[in-house]
């Protein structure tokens, strides 16, 4: 049967719609076959064949985060959704879009652009990452203190399920349903509980004043205690990071808006970024301000940045966790209460593997710290136990200030011995009793979730 499923789905949707799986490897796990539906029609018969045939099914969008997870229990097809790529509905009259799940972020922002508005969701390679792989994965970025996470703004959504029918949940006007919020049950899923095939979202109006402040401080520490302060006055930012010497020298050496008077070559030097957006006299008075109150608080410099140059730092930003992680031999996430980022932050930063301190980059505001650390000379053959230990220690730390520690990226022998999820909550039982509710013979992305779900 193995050597068949290429022929069986090519006589089921056409052999156009079906190749080989190579290319498409998860986890050291090559699919058989990628499926590319075209429409609802063929969906509905490639999920109701796997679930009839007990198929390992892994859905997709642009692939910009198909390293989350852990590793799946079988990897049979990959459902490919990039067709799914129309603006289904947009009304710049009520501030509501309706878009198919394989549009990219991109392309929905140029959509909008003309109607003078714009959807407040962030994700690494916007040209790539589609909405569908955005909603599954919860994904945010630089600007996620001021607009929240994909949930907020998502107030619609159709989905299909692994019996081969459309549900749809919410609608196109802000409040619309009673009853359960499956927009956000659906969201943040990584796409085990049904196939998302379009969504709606509210809108804001783009505002062209933008910004940004780059202030360089003598340590993150120092960096991450200024940003909190600065999130905490009148002069708030729409987003605010804080970044290591490693972050910095990569920046400069990439984006090459940061001037030598920051100091960014100096070995400790951490760099803090705030980006405004809003009114042009009230987004000049609030970075006026800003820039005293990070002097005030121990920055060496501050430099501005503005309208298009501060708008293309701030995709580098976005993009600079996806540009940096396959350099790393182990990538965690580490989310807490904003008031301990900081401490947090110190303590990840002395852990080691192979002898090496992580880079980091961390949210004052949001509560959350990636730490990268480089890679060894050689790559580990076996379950490397600094990195297995690095992760222990990490997600201790973590603990400690009640928050927890996502492992992002590890090589796979340490990826195949732990959760990168971390531990199982309480309410794993109630989560495996929605799973088995919606998928029953489990074949969406198997294994891949909290608690091996």
């Amino acid at each position: 049967m193995e050597s068949s499923f290429v022929d069986q789905l090519a006589k089921l949707l056409g052999g156009s719609a079906v190749v080989p799986g190579d290319g498409y490897e998860v986890d050291g796990l090559t699919p058989q076959a990628v499926v590319r539906p075209v429409d609802r029609l063929q969906l509905a018969e490639v999920l109701r064949w796997a679930s009839s045939e007990g198929v390992g099914v892994l859905p997709r969008g642009g692939g910009t985060r198909n390293w989350l997870g852990n590793v799946p229990q079988k990897a049979d097809v990959v459902l490919d959704m990039r067709a799914f790529d129309r603006v289904l509905d947009y009304q710049p009259a009520d501030m509501t879009a309706t878009v198919e799940s394989g549009v990219t972020l991109a392309s929905f922002q140029e959509h909008l652009a003309p109607g003078g508005e714009f959807v407040p969701l962030e994700a690494a390679q916007a040209t790539r990452s589609t909405v569908g792989g955005i909603l599954s994965v919860g994904a945010g970025g630089p600007l996620s203190y001021a607009y929240g996470l994909p949930r907020e703004w998502l107030i619609g959504i159709g989905v299909m399920s692994t019996q081969g029918v459309s549900t749809k949940a919410g609608g196109k006007v802000v409040k619309n349903v009673t009853g359960y919020d499956l927009n956000k049950l659906y969201t943040g899923s990584l796409g085990t509980l049904g196939v998302i095939v379009e969504a709606s979202f509210k809108l804001l109006p783009n505002n062209p004043n933008s910004g940004m402040l780059l202030a360089s401080f003598p340590t993150l520490a120092a960096s991450i205690s200024a940003g909190r302060k600065l999130i905490h006055s009148p002069a708030a930012p729409m987003g605010c990071h804080s970044v290591t010497s490693g972050v910095s020298r990569r920046l400069q050496d990439s984006v090459q808006a940061a001037s030598q008077d920051l100091g960014l070559g100096e070995e400790e030097t951490a760099l803090t970024f705030a980006f405004y957006s809003g009114r042009a006299q009230a987004t000049e008075r609030r970075m006026e301000e800003a820039a005293a109150l990070l002097l005030a608080e121990g920055a060496n410099a501050v430099q501005r940045l503005d309208g298009s140059a501060a708008n293309g730092m701030l995709r580098w930003f976005t993009d600079a966790p996806a540009e940096i992680s396959p350099n790393s031999v182990l990538v965690i996430k580490v989310s807490v209460q904003s008031k301990s980022a900081a401490r947090t932050s110190a303590e990840c930063g002395e852990i080691l593997v192979s002898g090496e301190k992580p880079e980091e980059m961390a949210d004052p505001g949001f509560g959350s710290i990636r730490l990268f650390w480089p890679p060894a000379e050689e790559e580990p053959s076996e379950a490397d136990q600094s990195i297995l230990d690095a992760v222990q220690q990490t997600r201790q730390i973590a603990s400690r200030y009640g928050g927890s520690a996502v492992v992002e990226h590890c090589p796979l022998p340490v990826k195949r011995q732990i959760d990168v999820w971390g531990d199982a909550p309480d309410s794993l039982a109630v989560m495996r009793s929605i799973k088995d509710r919606f998928d029953p013979n489990g074949i969406l992305n198997p294994g891949r979730f909290l608690g091996g779900i």
